[in-house]
């Protein structure tokens, strides 16, 4: 009898086994593509460029030191390749673009977005060795859920690796500020940063900017598209910007937690990417324009009279719109309806244009997105990196990567509001001087304004001034 059931339930268990492994089997099957991709792969490898890049000075919190990625060709005839923000940076850097053939080249930056993560690069396309051919561009709104989707990118280092997803939601926010992400089953793609996806349409609907081992998330085509429009049209990039930093809650936690009338949960109705969601304040970044009108919590319902419901991308471009104007926000704080008027500034206008080299270490203005990182609302210069062993290096605690957060606050006495007040405090200074500068350290748990006394070395570390030209996208040192 003992030997019937142990039988049994071999039996059983193997059965059990085997229909598990079956149903396995059938969910890979259908997770991974149906659609023949074979011809469209061929296809599209020579739009697709291998990044490498290497900075040896840097901006803001960008650290030095060499990366790779992955970029695509928009536009052939003009040499424009598309990739992230988080891969071109903001700051000086040499980048060699390498093609499918084998062959490469030098890019400039052409473009940086300073809220959401895509950037341009610009090559000369007469150095390239075959014609280029450039991606056609889909449509974000055409998409649904469970698409199928193809990448091609630079993974874990491994040239023009392929893979194949699906969306699962198609308005998630994961950007650093307020970005709509498209969120996807592609798996493991480090290494894959500004890849291209595409829909079975032979359409690039995105771009992978982020992801873990079991998900990835891609930055909608439509970011990218208008910024692309406006530089082919010698229109001036504008960014909108109140001070913000925006997440999505579901209708019911707006109801529940934040007194959001329940009335107009029919209104809000129903969302194409899932639950319905509003959007609401998380954060509110010092200095900005929205510091003393808004409040974190608050629950964006209209702007300037449009239903915003969770339109991320339609908020965004509102702003981009209303540049040196007001943009009229109704929200919903605590449940008291409030109809806000906020002046909109121009992020385009705050990026990183000048930087100081002096005394081993470099400077530039505090940034807005500084400003959201460290919480910071003083006045001064940023110090991100000092040469070991430079007359800077002992200013702050540097990070692994020779990295610093230190806001330069008082030279020798003189009060240090931006970059020009930091240069004309150099200019007094002899070498060998013994000098003393009041600095915040952000490293540090206690960021307090802290004196620090130094010996600055001017025979390996003179004062040196540069500009970016836009001309030809690179950094031009201003002659004394």
């Amino acid at each position: 009898m003992k030997q019937i059931f142990t039988t049994r339930a071999v039996k059983t268990h193997t059965s059990t086994t085997i229909l598990a492994i079956t149903l396995l089997f059938t969910l890979i099957t259908n997770a991974n593509a149906q659609h023949d991709w074979t011809e469209q792969v061929a296809a599209y490898k020579p739009m697709v460029v291998n990044v490498e890049t290497s900075s040896e000075v840097v901006f803001e919190t960008e650290a030095k030191g060499t990366n790779f990625a992955t970029g695509f060709v928009v536009d052939a005839e003009r040499g424009i390749i598309a990739t992230n923000r988080h891969v071109t940076g903001s700051s000086p850097s040499y980048v060699k673009i390498n093609f499918h053939d084998g062959s490469f080249t030098e890019a400039r930056i052409l473009y940086y977005d300073p809220t959401h993560d895509f950037g341009f690069y610009q090559i000369n396309p007469e150095e390239v060795d075959f014609e280029l051919q450039a991606v056609e561009l889909g449509e974000w709104d055409a998409l649904s859920l469970g698409d199928e989707l193809l990448l091609i990118g630079n993974n874990e280092k491994e040239e023009y690796t392929i893979k194949f997803g699906r969306i699962t939601n198609l308005n998630v926010n994961k950007g650093d500020r307020h970005s709509s992400y498209i969120h996807t089953t592609f798996d493991r793609t480090g290494g894959s940063s500004g890849s291209p996806v595409w829909n079975t349409a032979g359409e690039v609907i995105a771009i992978h900017a982020r992801g873990t081992d079991t998900s990835s998330f891609e930055l909608p085509i439509d970011y990218l598209h208008d910024a692309l429009e406006l530089i082919r049209n010698k229109v001036a990039i504008q960014r909108g910007e109140i001070g913000v930093d925006l997440e999505l809650i579901s209708i019911g936690e707006a109801i529940k937690h934040f007194n959001f009338p329940a009335a107009l949960r029919k209104e809000i109705g129903p969302s194409k990417a899932g639950t319905p969601k509003v959007i609401q304040i998380e954060s509110i970044i010092p200095r900005t324009t929205g510091e003393t009108i808004l409040r974190a919590s608050d629950i964006i319902y209209r702007i300037n009279n449009k239903l915003i419901r969770d339109d991320l991308y339609t908020f965004d471009a509102i702003l981009n719109q209303k540049v040196g104007k007001e943009v009229n926000l109704e929200v919903y704080r605590n449940g008291e309806n409030l109809s806000l008027d906020i002046p909109v500034e121009d992020l385009e206008a705050k990026k990183v244009r000048r930087f100081v080299r002096f005394g081993g270490a470099v400077f530039h203005d505090i940034t807005p997105q500084l400003r959201r990182i460290l919480f910071l609302e003083a006045d001064g210069v940023y110090l991100p990196h000092a040469v070991a062993g430079s007359s800077f290096s002992r200013v702050g605690l540097q990070e692994r990567n020779g990295n610093s957060k230190v806001v330069i606050l008082d030279v020798n006495g003189k009060q240090i509001r931006d970059l020009d007040d930091f240069i004309e405090a150099c200019k007094t200074i002899t070498d060998g001087q013994h000098t003393y500068v009041v600095v915040r350290d952000f490293n540090l748990f206690d960021s307090s304004p802290t004196p620090k006394s130094l010996t600055v070395n001017l025979k390996f570390g003179p004062l040196q001034e540069f500009e970016w030209n836009q001309e030809i996208l690179d950094w031009k040192e201003v002659a004394e």
